[in-house]
């Protein structure tokens, strides 16, 4: 994903190259080479269960003549089915979610959950909510009559367009006016998942992106520590190198690339203790964002 990220913002080819050196990976650009230090943003594996579906999806895709590689990223605690139906809804899902993306490609896919709704008083205009409608919490209690509690812990990831959040914010409303206090109804919507296609071929087949179910995304202290340390390994597998342009990419587990907090916690860390990195990225949800612009390229000295 860097290698085609770059490729489209220099306007020249990057590929990935079989030798690694001391880093975690290394890009080439003609005779010039990129060395890339590669962390994530939190502590532990993938979500349980990722290994399993990614075998029985990988294993569809190659029955079906497909190569390419693509990825699911679990928005934070999301976890993966392990037992039926779950997993062979979710594979099923995933399977067609991917079919017919191009390189580079993303697409949202529709799980279905199910919120929890209850009046709480007749009197008042307004919906609490926990879960992952609480961000659009003002506008689910526009035009309604009562106190009311949204229980949307089920959904994780709200989807991209603002049309389709709007069609999930009436459909709980129109619920809510249904209800008299004391009573509590059941919301049936979707959770809107991301797959995406690799630019490359490997790894071929599913690869699951995301943070262990317990691993808390708001928590900027222990991002910023684990952001400290990748800085320090980076320097240290920078150091002795002759190579062209030194790279941290980061990976972070997000719900939506506008959630991420690295930029900020970069921009309040010393200069001098991450001015040899030429290159700091973000990989979260899909795509590439820059965090530290190159004071200098190879290529237009």
């Amino acid at each position: 994903m860097l290698a085609g990220w770059m490729s489209a913002r220099y306007f020249r080819t990057f590929r990935l190259a079989e030798e690694r050196d001391r880093f975690d990976a290394v890009l080439t650009q003609r005779d010039r080479r990129i060395g890339v230090t590669v962390g994530t943003l939190w502590d532990g594996d993938a979500p349980s269960g990722a290994g399993g579906l990614e075998s029985l999806v990988s294993a569809d895709l190659e029955a079906a003549g497909d190569r390419n590689a693509y990825v699911l990223w679990a928005p934070p605690g999301g976890s993966i089915p392990t037992e039926e139906p779950g997993l062979s809804d979710l594979r099923v899902l995933v399977t067609r979610g991917v079919n017919g993306l191009e390189a580079a490609q993303r697409r949202e896919i529709r799980r279905p959950v199910t919120l929890r709704l209850a009046k709480i008083d007749a009197a008042g205009a307004y919906m609490s909510v926990s879960g992952g409608m609480a961000s659009v919490w003002t506008h689910l209690s526009e035009n309604i009559n009562g106190s009311f509690h949204l229980d949307s812990r089920e959904l994780l990831r709200l989807p991209e367009e603002q049309a389709e959040v709007e069609i999930l914010t009436t459909r709980v409303r129109d619920r809510a006016v249904l209800l008299e206090p004391e009573e509590i109804t059941r919301v049936d919507v979707h959770d809107y998942w991301l797959v995406s296609r690799v630019p490359g071929t490997e790894p071929a087949g599913l690869t699951v992106i995301g943070s262990p179910e317990g691993a808390d995304p708001a928590d900027t202290g222990a991002m910023r520590r684990m952001l400290r340390g990748h800085i320090g390994r980076a320097l240290e597998q920078r150091a002795g190198h002759g190579n062209d342009l030194s790279v941290l990419l980061l990976v972070a587990s997000l719900a939506h690339m506008e959630d991420e907090r690295v930029t900020a916690a970069l921009r309040g860390m010393n200069p001098a203790s991450y001015g040899a990195i030429d290159l700091i990225a973000l990989v979260a949800d899909g795509s590439v964002r820059q965090v530290l612009q190159p004071r200098s390229l190879p290529w237009e000295s």
